[in-house]
Order: structure tokens, then sequence, then C-alpha cells
């Protein structure tokens, strides 16, 4: 059955696209990522109205860019714009220094770090966004302009699962009009961000594409079917990848994971390059996957003329060590990141630590930085944990170390701290080994 892409999306309908993302909790807590666009705006509405049937709550979390003078003053007309459908509101300013290339994408990192830490922070488990049928089709068309594999052009995923909360997109399967009008019926107006039309952006001028496309039978939903059937081939090489590292490979609480080199070279490259990858981005922290040419050109060489000279990829050392491949972090690309005393710190995409407090100083500022070469192994023997003086230098370099105004507090994972006689800062440091992006990923989700 052809269903008009200009009707609004009704409440039965609706009910069943959110079961194909669920499962949801008895009363359910959405966050609703709300740009005060047409597409956000409708879903705000179709989903505060889903949740309160249920007895559950919405929140609109809107991302404030400060990418243009304007950027506050446009969050909170969009805001001011839902008030009627009293939801409670909530804006998330981009706090630091803005890039001045690739800024789409960087404002998108941001813009989900910022609305999945909030998520975390209050306990809600699912965040909406409101994705449709041409993003989808963009998202395929970007991608095919890059060469990609079949993991890019399986499109978006439905439901993306990270450390913090389900990132759930409804209406993938529908129509951009569709939204719109949900939104219209209900008397809410909609702000229209100007970079939509700014054709310096790629996304831009392929959404300008697809009216000729249409054309040529190569609609907005053709693409997303393509893309539902490429899903399912990723979904066959994403079980077979798990089964290989299963097989393989070894993560290790000192941040970095270790892989078989004869099972690389014995599976076929496709499976290893897919295994070589998780690895990568599980140890260097990356949110997206990585570009497949420079792990292909690793695997070119192994599996022709075995082991290879130590090299850098996707912020990450690949060192030969015997029959294993070590994914170690590159010391020189860990983050620096203020810590307080008492709150769990997320560092580097890999570790999670807290500080607690000594009486016997006064500090109140501290940073979390890559150890680098401020610890000599002696230094480790004596004062340190012994079983850790042998490990190998670029592990220790990427280790985690505490610093405050007098120098090198602490290295938790050595056991080392400042002496009695320059006492330390801190009487004891928890540091967790979770890694934001985990090396066995959640199936991509296909609806």
């Amino acid at each position: 059955m052809t269903v008009d892409k200009h009707k609004p999306i009704g409440e039965v309908e609706f009910s069943r696209l959110m079961q194909s993302v669920g499962p949801f909790e008895k009363c359910p807590e959405l966050a609703i990522g709300f740009s005060g666009g047409a597409d956000s705006t409708g879903l705000l509405i179709l989903a505060s109205r889903w949740a309160k049937r249920r007895k559950g709550r919405t929140y609109a979390l809107t991302v404030d860019h400060g990418l243009r003078a304007t950027s506050l003053s446009e969050a909170k007309i969009a805001q001011n714009n839902i008030r009627i459908l009293r939801v409670p509101m909530y804006i998330l300013p981009w706090i630091g220094p803005k890039p001045d290339t690739r800024v789409q994408e960087s404002a998108r990192l941001v813009r989900y770090k910022l609305l999945s830490e909030w998520c975390r922070r209050r306990g809600v488990l699912h965040l909406l966004i409101a994705h449709h049928e041409e993003d989808q089709a963009e998202t395929l068309l970007h991608r095919l302009g890059r060469k990609t594999g079949v993991d890019g052009l399986a499109g978006i995923s439905a439901i993306r699962e990270n450390r913090d909360v389900r990132i759930l997109r409804p209406c993938l399967s529908i129509p951009k009009a569709r939204l719109e009008r949900s939104a219209k019926n209900h008397g809410i107006r909609w702000v229209e961000d100007p970079s939509n039309q700014n054709c310096n952006f790629a996304r831009v001028r392929l959404r300008k594409l697809l009216p000729v496309l249409r054309e040529e039978k190569i609609s907005s939903g053709a693409l997303g079917t393509t893309a539902r059937h490429l899903a399912k081939v990723r979904n066959i090489l994403d079980d077979q990848t798990t089964q290989v590292l299963a097989r393989a490979a070894e993560l290790n609480d000192l941040g970095y994971a270790r892989i078989q080199s004869k099972i690389l070279k014995e599976v076929d490259r496709e499976l290893a390059i897919r295994a070589l990858e998780r690895l990568l981005g599980t140890i260097g922290g990356h949110f997206y996957p990585i570009s497949h040419n420079g792990i292909n050109n690793v695997m070119k060489k192994l599996q022709k003329q075995g082991l290879f000279a130590s090299r850098t990829l996707a912020g990450c050392k690949l060192q030969c060590d015997k029959n294993n491949i070590l994914v170690i972090r590159e010391a020189a690309r860990c983050e620096e990141k203020k810590a307080k005393v008492g709150s769990w710190v997320h560092w580097d995409g890999r570790f999670r630590i807290r500080l607690s407090k000594c009486e016997k100083t006064e500090s109140t500022s501290y940073i979390i930085k890559a150890l680098g070469d401020n610890l000599s192994r002696r230094l480790i023997k004596l004062q340190g944990d012994q079983r850790y003086t042998d490990i190998k230098r670029p592990v220790r370099q990427s280790l985690p170390s505490v610093w405050d105004k007098g120098g090198l507090v602490c290295v938790p994972h050595l056991g080392y701290r400042r002496t009695e006689a320059n006492p330390a800062s801190v009487f004891m440091v928890q540091a967790q080994f979770q890694p934001r992006r985990s090396a066995t990923n959640a199936s991509f989700s296909i609806v």
C-alpha cells in the first residue's frame, strides 16, 4: 500500500515505529535532539504524546554550537515555539574553540557528545534523533562519493547503543514532508537553519540533487531500500568479525590490545581489515569507523610478507611482538583533561578515572594526561609496582597520569605516587579501562 508522502504520522503508526526501536521501560523517559526545525519539531510532538500515554516523560535538548552570533537567540526561539507542549527544555552550549575546517563533522561529533553526556547525567536511556528518509538517501550518496565499503553504504543505523545512551532514529523510513505535516497539524512553528541552504556543504548539494535523481527512479525511498539490503550484508560480516576477534584478540586493562598475526594472515582480508579496524577504534577512541585504506595497506604487507615494521595508524601504534600485533594508543595523541576530586572523568576514550583528596595538601586543580617519558623504569622499580617495570615503552607512555601545579602526582596503573617527603595531593585514584567504543559492536539495526 502506497502512503501519501504528505500525510501526517498518526499515533498508531508512530507506535509501530517506536516498537521497532524498543524495548522501553514501563514509564519511558525520552530525550529528543531538538534543533527547532520541522523534522525535530514533528518528532518531538509525536514522541511526547507517545510517552505521555505511557506515563513517561520527554525532554527537548537543543545544542547551541555557537558557530553564529545569533545561535543562542535562535535556540531560545526554537524552544519558545514548543512551550505549548509543556516539555522540559534544555540548551546545551558548545564551550571552547571552534574549528576552521570540517565544521559540520566537528559540530556533529560535539552535538552527540553533549546530548549523550546529558542523558548519562540524568539517567535517561533513550535519545531520539529525527533523521528521515531523505537523510538516509543523502548519507548513501555522500558515502558513494567517498568510495566507502559495505559499512558505509548500509547507511544510518536505526539503533546505536553506546556507553551512555541508546541513540534511536524511528523515522528513517519516513519522508521529511510527513514529519513537517505532523508539526503543521498541531499548529507549532519551526525555525529554518540557514546552513541547510549553504551549498558549501556537501550534504546540501546532494539534497538539491535528489529531485533530479528522482526522475531516473533513484528516489530517496529506493536509496533507503538499498541501504537496508546492504545493512543485512553488514550484519553477516559483523558476526564473522566478532568470531575472529573472539579467537584471536585480547584487550588489556593497561589500555592496549593484541591480536594474533597468524589468524589475521589466515582469514579473508576483508575480515582481517574489519577486525583490526575494531581494535583501532577501541584503543584510539574513535566514535565513527576508520577508513579502510590505511588498514588495507597494513594487511597487504602482513598477508604477503609476514610481520611488518612498527607504524602509526588512526592515533595508534601498531607494533609486532613475537606472534602478535599490539595496538597501542599514541601518547602524543592522548587528550589532556581537567579533573575534579570526587567525580568520575572519562579520559581519552579509554579510561574512567576518579580522584580522592588527601588531607595533607590543599591542591584543587588536577590534569590527567598521558605519562609519556616522565617516569623512568628505575623509579617504577623503586617506588611503584615491580610487575610493570618491563611493560613496553609505548604502553607506559600512553598510560593516564595525574598532575597538579607541583608536577606528577601519581600513575595509578604503575602503583607510583609521590613519597611521604613530598606527599601526594590525592590518596587514591581509581582507573578503569572502559573504552568508549566496544571492540565487539552491537548489531547494525535494520527497521
